[in-house]
């Protein structure tokens, strides 16, 4: 998958700091994003609206 395409993906996240702009260049450019989605919604504190997004995203591919 090219980052090009793994950063569209991710435009549903709203980064809040530096550190979160880094953190979803990197997830980006990972070669396993469905991977990485899929643990996100492993996380108890994850929004609904987030977690539908995730999911969403993911159905999506």
């Amino acid at each position: 998958m090219c980052s090009e395409n793994a950063s569209t993906r991710l435009n549903f996240i709203e980064p809040q700091s530096p550190c979160d702009y880094d953190l979803l260049n990197e997830v980006a450019q990972s070669e396993d994003l469905n991977g990485i989605l899929t643990m996100i919604l492993l996380d108890d504190t994850l929004s609904d609206s987030l977690r539908r997004e995730v999911l969403k995203q993911l159905k999506a591919k």
